[in-house]
């Protein structure tokens, strides 16, 4: 499996992702699923944010909006232009697009 590193971001209630903020998945699917546990269940129930230059941590995410997205990258070092973005799609759904 191919590892990915993005920057969350949790919409226009949160400020933008900092270079600090860049967390480490599995996959795409495990990026998928941490967007959408975010936005669903991140006022009650704590999400795990695996960042490469910090300490792990669970939080959580309250007020996340329609908005919130995660921009992936093939490496930790490669930040200049994303390789995909997963976002919330019109009917509750989630897309994942090549950028």
């Amino acid at each position: 499996m191919a590892r990915w590193y993005g920057l969350w971001h949790g919409g226009n209630g949160y400020g933008p992702p900092q270079p600090d903020d860049l967390e480490e998945f599995s996959s795409l699917a495990d990026a998928r699923r941490k967007l959408v546990d975010r936005h669903r269940y991140g006022y009650w129930q704590c999400s795990h944010f695996a960042f490469t230059h910090r300490a792990p941590t669970d939080v959580l995410t309250p007020c996340v909006g329609d908005d919130c997205e995660i921009t992936l990258y093939s490496s930790a070092d490669g930040l200049d232009y994303p390789d995909r973005r997963i976002f919330l799609g019109p009917r509750d759904g989630v897309r994942i697009e090549r950028c």
